[in-house]
């Protein structure tokens, strides 16, 4: 008899738990549709690498808080939404917004002239940068040219670490040579 209730309870768990996971199923479509407007400004990028909508300042520089670090890394979406911010802010009308937004959107155009000159403010302009990210950039290893600093502290710690082991084993020697007494 106990067998039969511990079934029934199971078969209304996995029942309860079906139609609790369509429920959720049902109401992601309609949780997508209310996306704040700085995950639409990131999504208008990702679709082809251009922000083609026309958005509020405001979620301009929502988006440029939260960009993925790998995005912000290994692309030009930081880039492209500041083109389009400084088109919005320019507010030239409505025409004159979109051109801008495609012109700063491709790197033929605006992005290609100034791009080494934007690097650097680039990276000392994004806010949400992990504590790494911004102890490496005051560092001022950025250009190809200087020596990595973590690998100038990562080579005196080793070559720290060899000699203490060769002081040790020299040490043991001298010790071994010592008559006991």
């Amino acid at each position: 008899m106990p067998r039969i209730r511990i079934r029934s309870a199971a078969v209304t768990l996995a029942v309860l738990a079906l139609l609790a996971g369509l429920a959720l199923g049902a109401a992601s479509p309609a949780a997508a549709k209310g996306k704040p407007c700085w995950e639409r400004v990131i999504d208008d990028w990702l679709d082809n690498g251009n922000i083609d909508g026309k958005y509020k300042a405001a979620c301009y520089q929502q988006a440029l808080k939260h960009i993925p670090e790998d995005l912000r890394d290994y692309s030009n979406i930081s880039d492209a939404i500041t083109a389009a911010l400084q088109a919005s802010l320019r507010g030239s009308g409505p025409g004159g917004g979109s051109s801008q937004q495609g012109a700063g959107g491709s790197s033929a155009n605006g992005g290609g002239e100034n791009q080494g000159d934007n690097a650097p403010r680039k990276l000392q302009n994004v806010p949400d940068s992990s504590y790494y990210r911004r102890a490496i950039d005051n560092l001022g290893t950025t250009s190809a040219d200087s020596l990595p600093i973590p690998l100038l502290v990562l080579a005196g710690l080793g070559t720290a670490l060899l000699l203490s082991a060769a002081g040790l084993a020299a040490h043991k020697r001298l010790r071994a040579r010592r008559p006991q007494p």
